[in-house]
């Protein structure tokens, strides 16, 4: 009894207002000397009927020795017992009783009794654990929704979330096929019971028996569809007997749509009978919807991919495409000319080391080398005369050279190059202060990609031996191009970048042509 219910009883004499089933019962013969209305409903008694009875006929099934420990000890209370209570209509209730220490009401001394019923309360408890269970499940489900990676593990992860440590004996996911058989096909299944789904036949149409079932209703009417006693239920009774085999007491099935013309059905099996409550079920419509949210996104997430995967083999099938054409171009340019055979794959290499060692993406690499493979491509325009003379270049031959750049520009700028290939090429002879050729351009105007080819294209042209002189060998080509760096002619971090590829970390150029 709490002390809220005691000082009510002390403050009235008509014991209406206590908050559970009582009776007032004379502390010395337990006879019954008043009841609420309360404690009259649970004993399924009249008004008054309860009166003048001695408690023990409601109260058969109350162990002796309780009661002769309160006849023994007269000024005891407070111990909760339970027992079962048989309403004057003969049906046996589970109760919870609690007895107050006696105390003197209107000079007689009396005991407060207070009954609960038993069952109402552990369906209660039942339900708060299902509920609990629920929304367990539903925080795992979320959860794999958010880290899900493909559509199939999604599916599977939610229902081992939903089955996982529960009164769920099974849960699985079923993806309703097209018109007009409607086959379902389970995407994700788990739980105890999965067996139950063993060689069974789940559709959607209205027309074959296999649709006539709770994923079927569920499909067709768009609305949510729950089984609270599957031994009784007669939409359930195709598959009552199976279900017994695996302890299935109710269900829900979910429809939510999971793209165009398609839906799912998240089906969940339970032990207990009327697991699917209010909470339950808003629960569980709440994370079906969540699943059709989902899996649209994760297939159109797949479905990205896949084509993003399509594009890049065809863009390398065209990348190596490029590849090859630029590197016969580049070989027939080389053939004829013995000084500079071999002069832009060795300006390639250096370029790519530098950019590599620079940070830049292998994306980016791969445009670098493809331009440096072909930046010299505009001396086609150029006679060999001019390109092998042992001697110095008079004014004339030297403008004729000049235009190489322009000329492989003119070339490249109509291929479709994922890199801006021909405008490395174009630049390559362009420094930083203005003074370079064809467009004399200054600072940012030139390209990242076109000042790391102007140095490498310096190294390499300084280093290995020209028709007009002999080879100056790396030392003196480093320390050309960290005067030029000085000067503001080109860049100092390429410059630096390029220094400590040579000197720290043992670069050559390949074939052996640097002296």
């Amino acid at each position: 009894m709490s002390e809220t219910s005691l000082l009510i009883m002390r403050s009235t004499t008509q014991y209406q207002f206590l908050p559970s089933a009582a009776l007032v019962l004379d502390a010395e013969t337990y006879s019954i000397l008043e009841s609420n209305p309360i404690m009259e409903h649970l004993a399924q008694a009249e008004f008054g009927s309860l009166l003048g009875r001695v408690v023990t006929e409601i109260l058969p099934d109350l162990v002796p020795s309780e009661w002769q420990f309160l006849q023994a000890n007269p000024s005891e209370g407070g111990t909760a017992f339970r027992t079962h209570m048989t309403t004057l209509r003969g049906n046996t209730i589970p109760v919870w009783m609690t007895i107050s220490k006696p105390f003197d009401s209107e000079d007689r001394p009396v005991r407060i009794l207070e009954l609960r019923n038993a069952a109402l309360e552990q369906d209660m408890e039942d339900r708060l654990l299902a509920k609990r269970w629920a929304l367990r499940a539903y925080a795992a489900a979320a959860m794999a929704l958010v880290q899900a990676e493909s559509s199939e593990t999604l599916l599977q992860d939610i229902c081992d979330a939903i089955t996982q440590d529960s009164p769920f004996l099974l849960a699985y996911v079923g993806i309703v096929g097209p018109a007009p058989d409607f086959v379902v096909h389970t995407h994700g299944k788990a739980g105890s019971a999965v067996g139950y789904l063993d060689d069974i036949a789940i559709s959607g149409s209205k027309h074959l028996p296999s649709g006539q079932g709770p994923l079927g209703i569920a499909f067709r009417t768009r609305k949510s569809l729950v089984i609270s006693d599957a031994c009784a239920d007669p939409i359930f009774a195709s598959w009552r007997q199976r279900a017994q085999q695996f302890r299935i007491q109710s269900l829900m099935a979910i429809p939510f749509p999971t793209g165009k013309d398609e839906f799912g059905v998240l089906v969940v099996y339970s032990s207990n009978k009327n697991a699917f409550g209010t909470v339950v079920g808003d629960a569980f419509e709440h994370l079906a919807q969540e699943i059709g949210v989902g899996l649209q996104s994760l297939r159109h997430r797949e479905q990205a991919e896949r084509e993003r995967k399509e594009r890049e083999v065809v863009q390398q099938q065209f990348v190596d495409a490029l590849t090859a054409a630029v590197g016969a171009i580049a070989g027939a340019l080389e053939a004829g000319d013995k000084y500079t055979a071999g002069h832009q794959r060795r300006v390639s290499g250096l370029a790519v080391e530098i950019g590599r060692a620079m940070g830049w993406s292998e994306d980016e690499l791969q445009g670098l080398e493809m331009a440096a493979m072909v930046h010299d491509i505009g001396k086609l325009a150029v006679s060999q005369e001019i390109l092998t003379k042992p001697g110095r270049l008079t004014e004339e031959e030297f403008a004729l050279v000049k235009e190489h750049p322009t000329v492989a520009y003119q070339i490249l700028k109509d291929i479709p190059f994922p890199w801006p290939v021909a405008g490395m090429a174009w630049q390559h002879h362009e420094r930083l202060d203005g003074s370079g050729y064809p467009l004399g351009l200054k600072g940012d105007a030139i390209l990242p990609g076109a000042r790391i080819l102007a140095v490498a294209d310096i190294v390499e042209s300084m280093a290995c031996e020209r028709p007009y002189r002999k080879a100056l060998g790396v030392e003196v080509a480093l320390q050309e191009v960290e005067s030029l760096a000085a000067q503001g002619k080109l860049d100092a971090e390429v410059v630096k970048t390029c220094v400590r590829l040579f000197q720290e970390h043992r670069y050559r150029l390949p074939d052996g042509l640097e002296h």
